[in-house]
């Protein structure tokens, strides 16, 4: 249980969360997801917090602020939803597998054609196929174990 700890759900649980406090801390109060907070009236809570954090804004790069945390939740998800079924043999993988890049690429892409409310973003793009990618290669990597005679067993998760 501590391999699968340190190798997916650290990994899946950090990025999540640093998407999160970037999102929630450095970007600007007009984000759709505000509104939210206001309506439950979390916001006002929240406030103060962010008053000590939104002045880093101004030093990091727009990339940073805006696509990092996009590319970070790509990843935690491509990462959990490999962890679960990529070594399944059940024809359901399929679906699952598919909806990482239609997820990830998608808002992006009803962004473009103005379906969803949003702004299209190269960097976003790139962020999330990043993530997408990277996730992906640390949910599939396989580990081996080795045997009495030092023969390396294929293993997807001990």
């Amino acid at each position: 249980m501590d391999r699968f700890f340190n190798r997916f759900f650290f990994p899946f649980a950090l990025a999540l969360i640093l998407g999160g406090l970037i999102y929630i801390f450095l970007r600007p109060s007009e984000a759709i997801f505000f509104n939210w907070l206001k309506s439950i009236g979390f916001y006002e809570r929240l406030m103060p917090l962010r008053l000590n954090f939104i002045h880093l804004s101004k030093s990091l790069p727009a990339w940073f602020i805006y696509s990092l945390p996009n590319g970070l939740w790509a990843f935690a998800y491509s990462l959990f939803i490999t962890c679960i079924w990529w070594y399944n043999k059940n024809w359901v993988k399929i679906i699952w597998i598919s909806s990482i890049p239609l997820l990830i690429l998608g808002f992006e892409v009803l962004q473009f054609t103005e379906t969803i409310p949003g702004t299209f973003c190269w960097q976003d793009i790139f962020f999330g196929a990043l993530g997408l990618t990277l996730g992906i290669i640390v949910g599939i990597k396989p580990k081996y174990k080795h045997n009495y005679e030092n023969k390396r067993i294929k293993e997807p998760y001990s």
